[in-house]
């Protein structure tokens, strides 16, 4: 495998491990026995036509964040999960970008980017850039990775396709347009 397709599929099990974490910490605190979480930032987006409004959350007690960043070698991986505070469920209408940079600042190469969204939560159908006849595209503003001020802030595009799971096809004739903005602290993950 040449190093590019190599770092590609490190970063597609990166993406997959950041939304099963924050999507197991945050199952963790359902119902009553919720945990306690704090809005770090904002996530403002259209959705085929419809207007979309999320926050990213820090769980103090756990450590984490559904929005981070992590070094990788030479690079930074950064996701960025929104969650609808008007969804019902932490785990409906969640909206994810996760990019990677080559470089600690705005002016970064951006090496991969995705965009993915999940309106019914996990167990239904979901949509993903990955596959999409487009790819995804992040820019970004403002980017800082200074412990205790990690942030960033930027604008996204993209065409989600449909997936009925994670392992079938995106379907091609079933697609949405998003394009938004991001503006959030960044927890680095350890």
């Amino acid at each position: 495998m040449n190093p590019r397709t190599v770092m590609m599929v490190f970063h597609k099990t990166l993406k997959a491990f950041a939304f099963a974490n924050a999507t197991i910490l945050l199952l963790a605190g359902s119902a009553a026995a919720q945990l306690a979480t704090d809005a770090l930032g904002t996530i403002e987006a259209t959705i085929d036509g419809a207007p979309y409004s999320a926050e990213t959350l820090d769980v103090p007690s756990e450590g984490t964040s559904t929005a981070e960043l992590r070094a990788v070698g030479p690079m930074l991986s950064i996701s960025v999960q929104g969650h609808d505070p008007e969804a019902g469920s932490r785990m409906r209408n969640v909206l994810t970008i996760d990019f990677t940079i080559m470089g600690s600042d705005a002016s970064a190469t951006m090496t991969d980017a995705s965009v993915s969204y999940w309106p019914e939560g996990m167990d239904a159908p979901f949509y993903m850039s990955e596959g999409a006849a487009t790819m995804a595209a992040v820019d970004l503003e403002a980017l800082s990775v200074e412990d205790g001020a990690a942030a960033a802030q930027g604008s996204f595009t993209a065409t989600l396709c449909r997936k009925d799971d994670f392992f079938s096809q995106s379907d091609p004739n079933d697609c949405l347009p998003v394009e938004g903005t991001f503006d959030t602290a960044l927890r680095k993950a350890e």
